[in-house]
């Protein structure tokens, strides 16, 4: 077993150890040497909280720690070099990010146990991420009961709470109003006062004020209860820098206060829909007159007559409006290509009175351009390598000829 350094002393940066064992293995994706202390200050993955990183020294041979993960009760730092067993060794985790861990989980057992107290609802899963954290609460919470959510956590993180660790007899135990219910006899458990008493074997901040700030990022539903993202610490104030440089620069170019920001921005919406609702309009009666034109100047195609237009001017939308209108026209086949980008986008119409086999005429184009598109008798899209217009034709006469 292990000695866990880290278990009454998160703060613990490094130690002096004896290396008990040094094995080739692979971890969590990770191929290295797994190397056992008989002590050690780094934390294993388990909990919700990551695994710490840092590094081993013996005599002038230093390895990096790339994981840290127990198995049973044996912690093992899996490094990128091989150590002497029985050898002397100082051990130094990356404290940077231990801190940064301690106070997420902090923040966690906040937000979880001030949950429970506004809205009675439980944590019933937890994620520690390199750029996000989340938990997944059993029940629904709106957006407003968030904001009141994130106010009530930094208030009890600026009132710099004390935060407890202890090991409770099965008698003392039984007082305590644990968040969840212990499922083993000796329970480690963390206690911030008046506000979270939860079972737990992750590393936390001696105070609730060394979390600094707890930023809310995300609130939507989950599994029939809520996913919540958060931010604590370095990681939130800088998110709520970005966001307030991010408002400041909307404000600017719309030339109004942080406060009238959204309706300035819910009015722009409704006049560019306007707009689209116009030029859809015009677009749709341009493409008639067009269809028009077009139609009366097809080329035989077997019985039917073939309308052949690549105009790079058109969206991928815009040609299924074209082609809406064109299928419109007795005897009409249409095929309809724009450049989007490093391929055409194609549009296939055709009247309902043509002979016309247009899933027909899709897989050919596909199969001698090697394209890809589906659709019905009415209406087939897709997308096809960039070809010269020369070659499109050719390739849709062959199907008739």
């Amino acid at each position: 077993m292990t000695k866990k350094l880290f278990d009454l002393d998160s703060y613990i940066t490094c130690c002096d150890a004896q290396v008990l064992s040094c094995q080739p293995a692979k971890k969590n994706g990770i191929s290295g040497f797994a190397v056992e202390l008989d002590q050690t200050c780094f934390f294993p993955e388990g909990g919700g909280q990551p695994a710490d990183t840092g590094s081993i020294r013996v005599g002038d041979t230093s390895v990096q720690v790339l994981y840290t993960y127990e198995q049973d009760e044996r912690i093992f730092h899996l490094c990128d070099g091989e150590l002497a067993v029985g050898a002397a060794a100082h051990a130094v985790l990356n404290f940077e990010g231990r801190f940064a861990n301690m106070q997420i989980h902090s923040g966690e057992h906040i937000l979880s146990g001030t949950i429970l107290r506004l809205f009675g609802l439980h944590n019933v899963g937890f994620h520690m991420g390199h750029e996000i954290n989340t938990i997944d609460l059993d029940g629904e919470i709106s957006p407003e009961q968030a904001h009141l959510l994130e106010a009530q956590v930094n208030d009890i993180i600026c009132q710099n709470r004390p935060v407890f660790v202890s090991y409770p007899n099965p008698q003392e135990l039984a007082q305590i109003p644990l968040r969840k219910k212990p499922e083993v006899d000796h329970l480690r458990v963390v206690v911030i006062e008046d506000c979270d008493w939860c079972g737990c074997c992750g590393t936390h901040v001696a105070r609730t004020g060394e979390i600094g700030f707890l930023r809310i990022t995300d609130v939507q539903r989950y599994k029939g209860g809520t996913r919540m993202s958060f931010l604590c610490g370095r990681a939130a104030v800088e998110d709520a820098f970005v966001r307030c440089q991010s408002l400041k620069q909307i404000c600017a170019s719309l030339s109004c206060k942080p406060q009238e920001a959204l309706a300035n921005v819910e009015k722009l919406k409704a006049e560019l829909s306007e707009k689209k609702q116009a030029l859809a309009a015009k677009n749709k009666q341009l493409f008639s007159q067009m269809a028009e034109q077009l139609a009366a100047q097809a080329e035989p195609f077997g019985s039917d007559r073939l309308v052949l237009l690549r105009d790079d001017s058109l969206s991928a939308d815009e040609l299924k409006v074209f082609a809406a209108q064109l299928s419109q026209h007795p005897g009409i086949v249409g095929a309809l290509f724009t450049r989007q980008g490093n391929t055409l986008s194609y549009a296939l119409c055709r009247c309902a009175d043509t002979a016309c086999d247009l899933r027909a005429l899709n897989q050919h184009l596909g199969k001698t351009l090697s394209g890809k598109g589906g659709g019905n008798q009415e209406l087939c899209c897709g997308r096809l390598p960039i070809c010269e217009e020369a070659e499109l034709r050719s390739c849709i006469l062959s199907l008739i000829g």
